[in-house]
């Protein structure tokens, strides 16, 4: 927490007065990924592309935050993680990309028989994973490729038109 606060230069009683307790500097990191993904969800000029590029979209603005300060995200990751806060509701994120998938297949990029809530499910669960296979750096790769690689396999199950 000392070095976060030295690191943007701020006093460290300013810093703590603002954050007293480790998580709630946790959280705050969370929201405003969080509110990056939601407004790109609701930016009009990007609900024009496909819902596949915007799914993409959305996962290069989750991955700017988190690989822009490897040590303070894993730290956030391990955090978030001891919080027991995955089990206390489902993540505001799946409803983004719900209503994200639900736009794609009223518009007929999706499969109508796409259960848009469970690849909502598995996008940020996926999403999750790689965060951690990133953290402990399994793959060797950027989490960005990770999570883009992931969005183009879902999508050749659900996009219309394309059955396997």
């Amino acid at each position: 927490m000392e070095e976060i606060a030295t690191e943007a230069d701020v006093a460290k009683a300013t810093f703590f007065k603002h954050f007293p307790k480790k998580y709630e500097l946790i959280e705050e990191i969370i929201k405003q990924r969080r509110d990056k993904v939601r407004a790109a969800a609701t930016d009009e000029q990007v609900k024009k592309l496909s819902t596949k590029t915007q799914i993409n979209h959305m996962m290069k603005i989750l991955c700017q935050t988190i690989e822009s300060d490897r040590a303070l995200a894993v730290i956030a990751l391990n955090e978030f993680i001891c919080s027991g806060d995955l089990f206390k509701e489902e993540a505001p994120s799946i409803e983004i990309f719900y209503q994200t998938l639900e736009r794609g297949k009223e518009c007929g990029e999706l499969r109508a028989d796409v259960p848009t809530r469970v690849v909502a499910r598995v996008l940020w669960s996926y999403y999750l994973e790689s965060y951690i296979a990133w953290a402990r750096n399994e793959q060797g790769q950027s989490l960005e490729a990770m999570l883009l690689e992931g969005v183009e396999v879902v999508f050749r199950g659900i996009e219309a038109g394309k059955h396997a």
